[in-house]
């Protein structure tokens, strides 16, 4: 009877280890989905970061650069309540494991992903670095690791950037200069929308990485007595060594994102029309300077306000053509947009189709103007008007503008439905134009400096992100207004916010960086360390 008991007793127990050993064998089994790759190609993370890149218009950015308006509370508002900062940690990781993934994938030391990758490295670090300030660098990316990584200076993090910058130009500079007969996957660069079509796309790579580090030196201008950045000597090695680092000779260069239909839509288009029409207007900023100087871009980016045309004022005249204060009162703007008060954004270019213009990221005419005043601020030599005329002419280029004879306009026809234009013939001459006081170069001095300035802010419309934002950060050029339709009491922030989960997940390190910035806030309205001169 004992014996018999025992037999029953450890048949389960024997059973129990089987089955273990069955599940374990099957639950390994099950979690290799046969269907789903488990390694993935470089070039499939690389598409992915430059989608990540992409700066797009129609966002709250243009409207904290001043430049249009939104008037109407469903859709948003122009207040500067700025709330947390863009986070790319998460496409950091992804360029982390594009670097690891071009190696295992066959890639040299030197490869097009680890080349692309520290300039990604410098982009988005220096990207969020300009909205908050301090952030996690050394011990970011590390996983569970570092779980509460500790934050880098504002200045450590340029620092660094210029270190990757400068390597990456290295390491492009030697793989465009010859073709690599190691053809694996990760030695070859595929999955670039943006200079795939090229033929040195790592070539264009590395004229956008040194201009972006262009763009870089003139955002710390106020910091340019700080030794350890050596700013103006970095500059000019850049320019002075246009074999080492090559930079951007025209339009045709730009790290530009194209618009494709019917997968990718310019973010205004023909469906959306029906909503936006009157929702948004031009802001008094972009169309004041513009009706100011007498510049025919006004034409092309804008359409005349209708309660101008009803006094017999002609379309194309200036005088026609009014932005919002972007500080009204958001009832009234309403109010008086739909009265015809103000110019809206112009519906053929911008409504008619669904590709739109290309939205530039880094621009030639951006790096004009800022060779341009790196010359007025005597950092190096050159013709700071020969800079600025050419971003100029450059900027006019892009809307079709040209330089003598005449251009061709198109306003929505009154009561049309979209796609019905009454067009208009503008003659144009940039000999004139740059003939007014307002516009021809005043010099190497803080009026010339004025006008650069103005001009590069004309060329940013609807491009470059938050450029237009920093460029008024730093030297309060064009001027910003406010009022009860900004919020934030009618102040201009000086940065953006540091994302909630910094507060619980690294409750430490973020306390000790805001007291280290901002007097232990985390206030919109602090300022950075670049926007100190000391």
């Amino acid at each position: 009877m004992k014996k018999l008991i025992y037999r029953l007793l450890l048949l389960p127990v024997m059973g129990t280890v089987v089955l273990t050993t069955s599940c374990k064998k099957s639950f390994d089994s099950l979690n290799s989905n046969p269907n789903v790759p488990t390694t993935v190609q470089p070039s499939l993370l690389l598409n992915g970061v430059l989608f990540n890149m992409y700066d797009a218009p129609y966002t709250m950015k243009e409207r904290w650069g001043q430049y249009y308006c939104c008037n109407y509370d469903y859709y948003g508002n122009n207040k500067y309540d700025f709330g947390g900062m863009d986070d790319y940690y998460n496409t950091l990781k992804n360029v982390q494991k594009m670097e690891a993934q071009a190696i295992a994938y066959g890639g040299e030391a030197v490869n097009p992903y680890e080349a692309l990758g520290k300039f990604f490295r410098a982009y988005f670090f220096t990207k969020m670095s300009l909205e908050v300030g301090d952030l996690p660098m050394n011990d970011a990316l590390k996983g569970e690791a570092t779980l509460t990584p500790k934050y880098n200076t504002q200045k450590e993090i340029f620092i660094q950037a210029f270190k990757w910058l400068d390597s990456a130009n290295t390491d492009l500079g030697q793989l465009a200069s010859k073709a690599s007969s190691n053809t694996a996957e990760g030695q070859t660069l595929k999955g670039d929308f943006y200079f795939g079509s090229t033929s040195n796309p790592l070539a264009q790579w590395q004229k956008v990485v040194n201009a972006y580090r262009l763009r870089l030196l003139i955002n710390l201008s106020i910091r340019v007595a700080d030794a350890d950045l050596n700013i103006k000597q970095q500059f000019a090695d850049i320019i002075n060594n246009p074999g080492k680092y090559p930079l951007l000779q025209d339009a045709n260069d730009n790290l530009q994102f194209l618009y494709i239909a019917p997968t990718n839509l310019y973010p205004n288009n023909k469906n959306n029309f029906g909503n936006d029409a009157l929702r948004y207007n031009t802001s008094g900023t972009y169309i004041g300077l513009l009706t100011s100087l007498k510049d025919p871009r006004v034409f092309v980016t804008a359409e005349p306000a209708t309660a101008k045309l009803d006094k017999g004022i002609a379309a194309t005249s200036f005088d026609a053509f009014v932005g919002a204060d972007p500080g009204e009162d958001l009832g009234d703007m309403y109010k008086e947009t739909n009265a015809g008060v103000y110019s809206l954004l112009n519906r053929k270019r911008y409504y008619d189709g669904y590709t739109g213009e290309p939205s530039i990221q880094v621009g030639y005419a951006e790096q004009c103007f800022n060779i341009a005043e790196a010359i007025n601020r005597g950092w190096i030599s050159g013709n700071a008007e020969s800079y600025y005329k050419t971003g100029m002419l450059t900027s006019l280029a892009f809307y079709g503008i040209p330089q003598t004879g005449s251009l061709t306009v198109y306003f929505l026809k009154r009561g049309a439905s979209l796609g019905t234009y009454d067009s208009y013939t503008v003659n144009t001459d940039f000999a004139a134009y740059y003939g007014q006081p307002t516009v021809a170069y005043a010099g190497n001095n803080p009026d010339g400096l004025k006008e650069i300035l103005l001009q590069k802010y004309l060329a940013l419309f609807r491009h470059s992100g938050l450029e237009a934002y920093y460029q008024n950060r730093r030297t309060q050029i064009p001027v910003f207004t406010t009022g009860p339709g900004t919020g934030n009491s009618e102040r201009i922030p000086k940065r953006f916010q540091y994302p909630s989960a910094e507060r619980s997940a690294n409750t430490t390190n973020y306390t000790d960086a805001l007291k280290n910035q901002y007097s232990g806030n985390d206030d919109i309205n602090g300022t950075m360390w670049l926007l100190k001169s000391n």
